[in-house]
């Protein structure tokens, strides 16, 4: 199979979560999705109106065009999502893992991002005792944050470094719990 092959397979097997996936399969088309959001991010910031031109009372941004390719982007990226899921827990079933570790990952993202959202409040909260001139407390507050910001960063690294491994590592190369040995 050629890279395109592999890249647009996971859209064939659309709901198969069970068996397994190469690291080819995977890999081609995590790339394919990535460089397609890519061309959407370039072609949204080109095709961005100036700031002159929304100032303007006047200005017909339905002219553009502008938002249809927002609206394109999301209808596919709603319809990439499931394949996604799905060629991610073949991929660790290849790995002889089970896909709820994919949980785990995701888990462990949400809880970094709700650490790190939650010392963005703390110092907005912190920053607006401040501007009040109640200041006591404050420096607590302001490295009770950093820490909670600290242990964020270094859970999102870690995970990230974690699933990219997993994803990485070499097939088993014999049959597995999950099924035969992918091509």
């Amino acid at each position: 199979m050629n890279a395109l092959n592999y890249a647009f397979l996971p859209l064939f097997r659309y709901f198969d979560f069970k068996g397994r996936s190469s690291r080819s399969e995977f890999w081609w088309y995590s790339l394919m999705i990535f460089l397609i959001g890519v061309l959407y991010f370039i072609y949204s910031i080109a095709s961005m109106p100036s700031f002159e031109d929304m100032m303007d009372p006047y200005f017909d941004e339905s002219s553009l065009g502008y938002g249809f390719i927002d609206y394109v982007y999301i209808i596919f990226s709603l319809l990439t999502f499931i394949p996604g899921i799905a060629v991610s827990v073949r991929r660790l079933h290849d790995i002889n893992r089970t896909g709820w570790w994919l949980a785990a990952f995701y888990g462990s993202m949400t809880m970094a991002s709700a650490l790190f959202g939650g010392a963005m409040v703390t110092i907005f909260v912190s920053a607006m005792f401040v501007l009040t001139g109640d200041t006591g407390g404050v420096a607590s507050s302001f490295g009770g944050a950093y820490v909670m910001m600290a242990l964020a960063t270094g859970i999102f690294i870690g995970t990230f470094v974690w699933m990219v491994v997993w994803y990485a590592s070499p097939s088993v190369s014999t049959d597995n719990r999950f099924g035969n040995d992918p091509i």
